[in-house]
């Protein structure tokens, strides 16, 4: 029930029914206009590819919420599956005319009572807001009992601009590279270096600033690794990996960029990570750009790349900065233990 002692309801959306999840599009993007500094909202081909598709690691359930005046907002509940069983992950708006009375408050009431059910004690809910500025889900946040437990500043780089810097990059790195081979790969990670790859995702929370983020470590077999796989493919998501390779043949670190078919002129930053014994050698610089320039190799249309980090990633930061990223919005996780 909202403020005004209206009726909210909130029905959940049959994915694989492309009219409801159009619906379910059309309303999110249409809440999210206004908020970002950035249009990022999912293009429609994507989501109408992505979502209905089913996927290993994570269980997700769609919502619109209306009242006697039709639909005011949109929900979604995405819940961890194979690791952080106490975790719940959120995404709600209102459309911008229908704000202030008591909607979101009501939904999002809705969102937990569900995660609640579902044996989640813990839930996140993501925000954004300008570089130097506040935005409306911060007290919005704070009335609904959220604590801000991590922030990372959003950052895109131009692929022109970097077009522009790969030589010097490529100079700086050279030396670093004397005892490494750099690898690349779209979505299937060669047989020989699955093991490793999975070493290294298992261990990849424990070694990002995450700040008071409950999130634990997952554990990746190369079993999971290729279920992930599968489903990239299936979806037409290419997740494009770079690895440096030591002396003795061990994939020592990696980096990933995904591109979607559908939307083929943006890409996402997934993971960056190099091996403890093997930092100081300008590995994540080169990985970085090994991965770029494999996705511009099967996407030459690619315009951007946005990746995020903590704050504090002081070290990932510089290596973002000297390749071009430039910051471009603020992302605000907020915590609340039900």
């Amino acid at each position: 029930m909202a403020a005004d002692g209206s009726v909210l309801q909130v029905e959940q959306v049959d994915l694989r029914h492309q009219p409801s999840l159009r619906r379910w599009w059309e309303t999110g993007r249409d809440c999210w206009s206004g908020d970002r500094v950035v249009p990022d909202w999912p293009v429609w081909d994507v989501s109408r590819r992505v979502l209905p598709a089913d996927n290993p690691e994570l269980e997700t359930s769609s919502f619109l919420a209306s009242d006697q005046e039709g639909v005011v907002g949109f929900g979604m509940l995405v819940l961890p599956v194979r690791d952080n069983p106490h975790l719940a992950f959120v995404d709600l708006g209102v459309l911008p005319g229908r704000r202030r009375e008591g909607r979101g408050t009501a939904l999002a009431g809705v969102l937990e009572e569900l995660a609640r059910k579902r044996g989640r004690n813990t839930v996140i809910v993501e925000g954004y807001a300008p570089p130097e500025a506040a935005a409306p889900c911060e007290p919005f946040a704070a009335t609904l009992g959220y604590e801000l437990a991590n922030q990372e500043t959003v950052k895109h780089q131009s692929v022109a601009s970097y077009r522009a810097l790969r030589d010097d990059l490529r100079a700086e790195t050279a030396a670093g590279l004397a005892d490494y081979q750099i690898v690349g790969w779209d979505t299937g990670c060669p047989d020989e270096y699955i093991e490793d790859c999975c070493r290294l995702l298992s261990g990849f929370n424990a070694q990002v600033p995450l700040g008071d983020l409950a999130l634990e470590d997952s554990e990746w077999t190369p079993e999971r690794m290729r279920a992930w796989e599968a489903r990239n493919q299936e979806v037409g998501r290419h997740s494009f990996s770079a690895g440096a390779v030591s002396a003795d043949g061990s994939l020592v670190g990696t980096s990933g960029i995904r591109v979607d078919d559908d939307d083929p002129t943006r890409g996402t930053v997934g993971i960056t990570l190099v091996a403890p014994d093997h930092r100081g050698h300008r590995l994540g610089l080169a990985l970085k750009m090994a991965v770029t320039d494999l996705a511009l190799q099967h996407f030459p249309d690619l315009d951007h790349v946005e990746t995020s980090n903590a704050d504090s990633n002081t070290h990932m930061n510089g290596v973002n900065e000297r390749l071009g990223y430039r910051p471009v919005e603020r992302l605000l996780e907020f915590q609340k233990v039900l």
